[in-house]
């Protein structure tokens, strides 16, 4: 049995992965301790040793403990709590390189199925290759643990295909639920699609597949217990891996006519200059802490989500915090300021363009509407690099947002009371904006393109959501 405990520089962001861990765990019997930030009130974010050696001594009842870290002293005060340790239980202790988020995640489904340490390492590393192959990346592991090819499968191995229909593919949480309810059977499983098969025994393997909506997946199963499995794994699809219809999809607007006076909304964000007179060390800190404090950010917006709207929605700012904590771009942007001598904000510009314009160039509408996700990332972390935040017009009730696009976070801030709908130049109807519009009973209005030109602030504006398009708009008098 391996135990996690998770080490941040923040209670706010250690305590949210753990929330998001929890939700992975589907019974099992790994527990999770964390130890975040440190007793100052007046500067809360660091690390503490003791916190990190009262931590792993509270889990410290199994065969192992693995411990997951953001960055810099987290690892520091992790090692320091080794050293202060009995020996008996600092032999059980192992120190994880993954990324916190996603291989905290990872660790935790494989733990949480009796894996052994070196399989919950394993998978833990493993945890950005999905991320990787999606967005056309070489492969952060070389060589992905236990993913064999299709001609691998006994040539005895019965199977049987289902259909997802779950509206979002077998994204964490289903993707979990299935893991869990194989692990339980002895039989040697593979889960194919289109030809390729991945075994399913970690999150990281079954994204890989990037299994959606519709697609048709297949699991061969040899063993003992093989019928079993194949029979679970019918009954869970079944039962779309127990995702109900209200936590997949967002019910679309109570109306399909809406109207109000015009707002056009273009935030600007100061120009953002190349040259530094800081070394990039200094710059390096910045970009640290502007990212820590976007991820606190993200951690207060998930929580304003699960408070006020039921369902799914508060994954999109969870997945926000996985996607910005990938430690790959902090590492990409400190090369550009090491490389380039650079201001922080220059350098996070250009990783983030560049990944933004990744998204933009995907075959998948759905993945490639992503891309506004990550431009919203940059605009909150590049405000916090600059000081200067983006905010909002004050609006006369009833208002029309119109805009080139809209983030999400942006989305959530708006009044529904007073903000009736938003109408787009551009952006998507499958974007997390339109999701969180619909949801919070706000019109969406996207992709008008030139209908938009000549239209000002102040004009009254009525827009047809139901099927995405402008039925009027005149001058108010």
């Amino acid at each position: 049995m391996v135990n996690l405990v998770i080490v941040s520089h923040s209670a706010r962001l250690g305590e949210g992965v753990g929330e998001l861990a929890q939700q992975m765990l589907m019974g099992g019997s790994c527990k999770i301790a964390i130890a975040a930030g440190i007793d100052d009130p007046q500067n809360p974010i660091g690390t503490d040793p003791i916190k990190v050696m009262d931590a792993i001594e509270s889990v410290s009842d199994a065969d192992h403990v693995l411990v997951m870290m953001d960055i810099g002293s987290a690892l520091l005060s992790a090692e320091t709590a080794l050293e202060l340790l009995d020996p008996a239980i600092a032999g059980k202790v192992r120190l994880c390189a993954a990324p916190l988020v996603e291989g905290t995640l990872a660790a935790t489904v494989s733990a949480a199925t009796g894996a052994d340490i070196e399989k919950v390492i394993a998978d833990a590393m493993s945890a950005l290759e999905a991320k990787h192959e999606q967005l056309g990346l070489p492969s952060a592991t070389p060589e992905p643990h236990n993913a064999p090819a299709l001609s691998a499968p006994n040539a005895q191995a019965k199977s049987v295909s289902v259909v997802i229909k779950n509206p979002n593919g077998l994204h964490v949480r289903p993707a979990s639920r299935l893991v869990a309810t194989l692990s339980a059977f002895k039989a040697d499983l593979l889960l194919e699609k289109n030809g390729k098969c991945v075994t399913p025994d970690s999150l990281n393997q079954i994204a890989l597949l990037q299994i959606r909506c519709n697609d048709t997946v297949r699991l061969l199963a040899s063993g003992e217990q093989a019928d079993e499995a194949l029979a679970a794994f019918s009954q869970l699809a079944a039962g779309n891996f127990g995702e109900s219809q209200e936590d997949a999809e967002v019910a679309p607007a109570s109306t399909t006519e809406v109207a109000g006076i015009a707002f056009w909304y273009t935030p600007e964000l100061p120009p953002v200059n190349k040259a530094s007179a800081r070394s990039p060390t200094e710059e390096q800190a910045r970009l640290r802490n502007a990212l820590d404090l976007t991820l606190l950010d993200l951690m207060a917006l998930t929580t304003r989500v699960e408070e006020n709207w039921p369902g799914d929605l508060a994954a999109i700012f969870s997945g926000h915090h996985m996607l910005l904590d990938d430690p790959e771009l902090f590492d990409t942007a400190c090369a550009t300021l090491r490389s380039e001598r650079c201001t922080a904000e220059y350098a996070w510009l250009q990783v983030l363009n560049s990944l933004s314009e990744q998204y933009r160039q995907l075959d998948d509408a759905y993945l490639q509407a992503r891309y506004i996700d990550i431009d919203d990332l940059l605009q909150r972390t590049l405000g916090h690099l600059l000081q200067n935040p983006l905010t909002l017009p004050d609006f006369n009730a009833p208002a029309v947002l119109v805009a080139d696009n809209l983030y999400p976070s942006t989305v959530l801030e708006l009044d529904p009371q007073i903000v009736k709908g938003i109408c787009l130049r551009a952006g998507s109807p499958l974007a997390h904006g339109a999701i969180i519009a619909r949801e919070m009973g706000i019109g969406w209005v996207c992709q008008q393109g030139d209908v938009l030109k000549g239209l000002h602030t102040g004009e009254r504006l009525t827009l047809d959501v139901a099927h995405n398009r402008i039925i009027r708009k005149q001058n108010s008098l």
